[in-house]
């Protein structure tokens, strides 16, 4: 951990290094236009439905409608998601005007271009759940997939069980796409990988009201800040719409997590950063899991009033990877020190507490469970914020909203992780840049840079963050993702970063290629 002088350290923090995702948008709430609207399981992996399975479990007043419908449908695509071994979900939303109650929707597969069909069902799709599908399918091989509703017809999607290819697999790591601040020019990039796998980890959306095109703003938002089922519809929608990413959630089965922007910047819990009600913000909050639910290809059921949405999970692949999905926000203690940032001082005594937590204690005893259950050659946690400890020598902490703001809470969970020490990969999002972090005697970190949302780090501060001796490398700049490759040998982190994100065709290419051996996860080489 670098000791930094007081002038390099207020340089540090006049450009608000750390904040990144936690960072407000610069977006407050407004009244001024309406917004569009695009019209408890236990923890682990869910078990397998049958392949005609709905995601609705709402009553209709009418039966389910095949006739034709007014406009096509599908202008959000279509995405698969939390593959297992033998199974699939599929995904999609109904968007037309004048839909009915219910629609009876249809889903094939096909090995060939759809000249053959190797297996189709029926699912309802109603009014209650945003005409979103969720259907889980049987799959023994890749597929291509799509929806026929209404005399319409998807996009075609690829999809896939939890296997293993001879080559390994390929995973790409995504997070933080600020509609406003960027197009998609990674997710084209991703696409055209073609990986077999996407871990999103946070901030698909972003709650800021919309604001001028100017400066950073290239594309505006669509009305003010969501806060209900209809305002959150509206701005998945409005990103969904996109054909960037569009593509790249037709490209492969996703495995999705939220962090705070899908509902408010830097809530933790039921604490509004804004001071809300608690029960008003339980409202809000309710709000947006059920409208995030709405529009990501998951195995669980509905958010309802009264119990907390568990989307921390398990997946794997076969004997090479094991996957643990972790939920930073929703149970979380409140942040210490008044959510304190670039603070020269010692961090207040709250943040030692050992009863703090990022996880929840029985989202931290899962935790453990599942990584000292973990068999395959490669134990991977996807997670929301910065686990590699970047304390300043004096004890200060750059940001309370990572997990140095929850110091005994990380401690507990590196000291879970002591089954899989060797072996263990984290994968994170966040915080706007990318980086590559060590967690000593443990595993490695590997920090994506968001998608499209602004960085916070300009280039002159890259020898303070090169100070700190737990950052093997980290890139301040650029927009972009990660391609992960996994093999029985090695993982290969592949950084693509992107030259202009003003630009839906900028260019994109690899910044550094980082390498870990199996069974040997700290020991980081670049290429």
């Amino acid at each position: 951990m670098p000791d930094l002088s007081r002038r390099a350290f207020l340089a540090l923090a006049a450009t608000v290094v750390v904040a990144a995702c936690s960072d407000d948008d610069g977006a407050g709430p407004t009244a001024t236009t309406g917004s569009r609207d695009g019209s408890t399981t236990t923890a682990g992996r869910s078990p397998s439905t049958s392949s005609t399975t709905t995601s609705s479990t709402t009553t209709t007043t009418s039966p389910p409608t095949t006739a034709a419908l007014a406009g096509d449908p599908f202008v959000l695509g279509v995405n698969a998601g939390d593959p297992d071994p033998t199974s699939v979900v599929l995904w999609t939303r109904l968007v037309s005007d004048g839909l009915p109650e219910a629609v009876d929707v249809t889903w094939e597969t096909s090995t060939d271009g759809f000249a053959t069909v190797a297996s189709s069902g029926a699912v309802t799709a109603t009014a209650a759940d945003g005409h979103s599908v969720h259907a889980v399918v049987d799959l023994n091989r890749a597929v291509s997939y799509r929806f026929q509703a209404g005399g319409y017809t998807s996009p075609v999607g690829r999809a896939a069980p939890a296997i293993v290819g001879a080559a390994g697999l390929k995973v790409a790591a995504v997070s933080c796409q600020h509609f406003e601040t960027g197009y998609y020019a990674a997710h084209r990039d991703l696409a055209e990988w073609a990986p077999d796998a996407v871990v999103f980890l946070g901030d698909f959306i972003y709650e800021g009201a919309g604001r001028p095109i100017g400066g950073d703003v290239v594309r505006s938002h669509d009305g003010p800040e969501p806060t209900d089922v209809a305002g959150y519809r509206g701005r998945y929608a409005q990103y969904l719409a996109d054909d960037q990413l569009q593509a790249a959630r037709a490209a492969c089965p996703w495995w999705v997590i939220w962090d705070d922007h899908e509902v408010e910047n830097n809530y933790a819990g039921l604490v509004s950063q804004d001071g809300v009600d608690p029960a008003q913000f339980a409202a809000r909050r309710l709000a947006a899991y059920q409208v995030w639910w709405e529009h990501m290809p998951v195995r669980i059921p509905k958010p309802h009033a009264g119990a907390d949405t568990i989307i921390y999970r398990t997946g794997g692949y076969g004997d090479l990877l094991d996957l643990v999905l972790l939920d930073g926000r929703q149970f979380r203690s409140d942040q210490a020190c008044g959510d304190a940032t670039m603070s020269l001082e010692p961090a207040c005594a709250e943040a030692a507490e050992p009863s703090r937590t990022m996880l929840g204690a029985v989202q931290e005893t899962w935790t453990a469970e599942a990584l000292a259950a973990s068999g395959a050659t490669w134990t991977v946690l996807g997670q929301q914020t910065v686990l590699t400890d970047l304390h300043l020598s004096n004890g200060a902490v750059l940001n309370e909203d990572q997990w140095d703001g929850y110091a005994p809470a990380r401690d507990r969970v590196l000291a879970a992780a002591a089954p899989v020490a060797g072996k263990l990969v984290v994968l994170t999002g966040d915080i706007h840049l990318a980086g590559v972090g060590r967690l000593p005697g443990v595993g490695t970190e590997f920090v994506t840079t968001s998608v499209s949302s602004i960085g916070r780090v300009p280039a002159g501060l890259q020898p303070i963050i090169d100070g700190f001796a737990t950052i093997v490398d980290a890139e301040l700049l650029h927009r972009g993702y990660v391609r992960h490759t996994v093999t029985p040998a090695a993982w290969t982190a592949e950084y693509r970063i992107v030259d202009a994100v003003a630009s839906a065709d900028s260019t994109v290419s690899t910044w550094r290629t980082f390498t870990v051996p199996a069974a040997a996860s700290t020991e980081v080489t670049a290429t």
